[in-house]
């Protein structure tokens, strides 16, 4: 069978890409000192032959500019007081969290690396409970290589390939559809129209756990002060657009979502709560080279969905 062809980096991926790590940030050279084993004098080495493997065949921004090194979930305003008590068994407050039921589990939607797992993982997260899933199985196995915790923590919590446009019941996905009290999707819904972003809305709806009768979804993704479909040119010359959400439209999607016929016996309500950050420090040169359009901003999100 012959290779599956490497992916050309597009304009702005390759005006992204930076070729030194400069720095292991602290949270994740914790990390792979204590979780992983390896010694701080040896991470960058480390982390660069993984990083140049995953980006020589998938030239993305989050790999050609280290943003996988971040470890986002860590930073979401809900992090310490709802999503890591909820997976540690600690107790959380009834009415402001998920349900305390133990059978349904954390999902990373589109987990790349999975490197937000490991992170819950070495927080004191229930290994047991947690689920990752991205479209390209290649990024679990350069996670496993990054974290060298194959054996204990297996492949079978991991979906690869997963199509969050495969609504069917045999898709890979389907395996989790009513299982999941918190989901965790960062920087995926920005890759699609608005088209696919409702679709998108909808696939996660699914997944939600009714029985916690409060499930969470949560994240970041890119988004702009003037929300709209912003055009973008790809590596093999096609034009297509993304939506950048601002905060209204943002909480318009998913009023709209739980409006669906499907929900209308399921659902009671969600909430939105959006904050738009200012351009992020590690793009400030980017900007001022007009490498981003104007009014863009990051964007941190957490969505509750109440069920009857």
């Amino acid at each position: 069978m012959a290779a599956e062809p490497k992916l050309k980096a597009d304009p702005i991926s390759a005006r992204l890409y930076l070729a030194t790590l400069e720095t292991v940030p602290s949270a994740t050279s914790t990390l792979l000192a204590e979780y992983s084993k390896i010694p701080v004098e040896d991470q960058k080495e480390h982390i660069t032959k993984i990083r140049d493997q995953a980006y020589e065949k998938y030239p993305y921004p989050c790999l050609g500019r280290w943003r996988f090194l971040e470890l986002d979930l860590g930073t979401h305003p809900l992090y310490q007081s709802d999503i890591l008590p909820a997976l540690t068994n600690k107790g959380h407050k009834q009415d402001e969290s998920v349900s305390d039921d133990t059978d349904w589990v954390f999902l990373d939607l589109g987990c790349c690396l999975a490197q937000d797992i490991r992170r819950l993982i070495f927080d004191g997260a229930d290994p047991s409970r947690l689920r990752g899933a991205d479209l390209k199985p290649e990024f679990i196995e350069m996670g496993y290589s990054l974290f060298r915790d194959k054996e204990s923590f297996p492949p079978s919590h991991f979906i690869a390939p997963a199509d969050v446009f495969d609504f069917s019941p045999s898709s890979s996905l389907a395996q989790l559809d009513g299982k999941v009290g918190i989901l965790n999707v960062c920087s995926v819904f920005h890759l699609f129209n608005l088209d696919g972003q409702n679709k998108m809305a909808q696939r996660v709806l699914n997944l939600l756990d009714p029985r916690s009768k409060r499930a969470l979804v949560v994240g970041f993704q890119v988004a702009n002060v003037n929300a709209g479909e912003f055009g973008r040119r790809r590596a093999d010359g096609l034009y297509r657009t993304r939506y950048r959400h601002n905060v209204e439209s943002w909480r318009a999607l998913w009023e709209e979502a739980v409006q669906a016929e499907q929900w209308k016996d399921i659902i009671q309500g969600v909430e939105v709560d959006t904050r738009l950050d200012g351009v992020p420090a590690r793009l400030g040169d980017k900007m001022e080279e007009g490498l981003f359009e104007e009014g863009f901003r990051w964007m941190t999100f957490s969505v509750w969905i109440n069920f009857k």
